[in-house]
């Protein structure tokens, strides 16, 4: 195993730093994550928990992080010289937000007594992750871009994003929710040969 070195670790996050401020976004915003991400998110999930949305970006002081959405919790992934995560639970979340900031979009979590934020996320990672975080917490995101219309191509690819990461986090997990998918299709489609539904209700 390769030791990282701090030099090398300097450099790496200045360029991208640099990246943000000439492009006026994240360039990395919009990519699938790294093997070492998905290997460092996978040993804070429970077995029971799924992938609902995750987002790429900066967080002041840190570095690259990654907020990742389950069905119970938030993960807080810093990728950066000090690699951690630190876990919240979602009902523990009393106020999310997003944000059009200068470097792409922001997004802010408020908790008793913390405020977490990360900015330099891509749009449709932004907008897809603050509905994750709202809705089972039961927060109201009519307020902010939790009901921007995304174009269809940014929303396929984030989505096809967050199915990558379940589908390396969770193997088990994704293989169960892909036959279950299956077996509703095939249900369905008899149920529309036999007469007992019309097309549209199938949907």
């Amino acid at each position: 195993m390769h030791k990282k070195h701090p030099m090398l670790d300097f450099f790496r996050n200045y360029n991208e730093q640099l990246e943000i401020l000439i492009e006026g976004e994240n360039p990395h915003a919009n990519q699938l994550l790294r093997h070492a991400d998905v290997d460092l998110i996978r040993n804070h999930l429970n077995r029971d928990e799924r992938i609902t949305a995750f987002a790429t970006g900066r967080s002041v002081g840190v570095g690259r992080t990654i907020w990742v959405v389950t069905s119970q919790s938030l993960l807080v992934v810093q990728t950066g010289k000090r690699p951690g995560v630190r876990k919240f639970a979602l009902d523990s979340i009393e106020k999310a937000d997003a944000e059009k900031g200068r470097y792409g979009h922001a997004l802010s979590a408020h908790l008793a007594g913390a405020r977490l934020g990360l900015y330099g996320v891509a749009q449709s990672f932004a907008v897809l992750t603050l509905r994750a975080l709202a809705r089972p917490a039961g927060l109201d995101a009519t307020r902010n871009i939790g009901q921007t219309t995304l174009n269809e191509e940014a929303q396929a690819h984030a989505q096809h994003a967050f199915a990558d990461l379940t589908l390396r986090a969770q193997p088990l997990l994704a293989q169960s929710d892909a036959e279950a998918r299956q077996l509703l299709q095939q249900t369905a489609d008899r149920a529309r040969s036999e007469g007992q539904q019309r097309a549209p209700e199938a949907a």
